[in-house]
């Protein structure tokens, strides 16, 4: 691991702040977080802060920058396309059914459900797009969105700098944490849906 340490620090050496603004941003608008999370990035640019001349500071307000425009991008993309992409190719993926539940879900919990999606690594990369598809209003997105991408654009980059004298100790820290908040993730998604559910069926039952 070293090896490839040493192997990409020319790069961030030289166009780092740009590789952070572009990744983080395109992480969401164009799906790139599915291959490298956004986390990743964040966690090398901290480790490079302590091993070259990128400042903490810049790296910490571009990464807040580009999360805000990458997913305000991605929301548009789902806002106003994303229900024909999904009729074209993700039928079996989101029947109407599904679709509907997707809708309830982020008009009672969208702001919740943005905010804690945002720190989730991959699952930002749809979160946002559902969001915009369920038509969530860009207010309330725009609100939970910023407040969360704040927190990681800080969070994530110092981890990487106060850990960065150890390369095994950020191989675990970033292994754990990723497994803890997406279980954390997993375990308020499927109770918000448990709730949402029981929401509808008492309307209906009172119908």
């Amino acid at each position: 691991m070293e090896g490839v340490i040493d192997l990409i620090q020319p790069y961030f050496e030289e166009y780092g702040y740009l590789i952070v603004f572009l990744m983080v941003m395109l992480e969401n608008s164009a799906f790139v977080g599915a291959a490298v999370p956004g986390d990743v990035v964040l966690l090398l640019a901290g480790f490079y802060v302590e091993r070259s001349a990128l400042n903490l500071g810049p790296v910490c307000a571009l990464a807040f920058v580009g999360a805000l425009l990458g997913d305000t991008i991605g929301y548009s993309v789902g806002r106003f396309a994303g229900r024909r992409v999904v009729d074209r190719f993700g039928k079996r993926l989101f029947p109407p059914d599904r679709l509907e539940r997707v809708d309830r879900y982020f008009q009672e919990y969208g702001m919740w459900a943005v905010a804690v999606g945002r720190i989730t690594p991959v699952v930002r990369t749809i979160n946002t797009f559902a969001a915009g598809m369920a038509r969530m209003p860009f207010p309330r997105f725009l609100v939970s969105v910023a407040f969360a991408a704040g927190v990681w654009a800080v969070v994530m980059p110092t981890i990487g700098f106060f850990l960065s004298d150890s390369l095994e100790v950020v191989r675990r820290a970033l292994g754990w944490a990723g497994v803890v908040v997406f279980l954390i993730f997993i375990a308020g998604l499927y109770w918000t849906y448990r709730r949402m559910v029981q929401r509808l069926a008492e309307r209906t039952e009172i119908s």
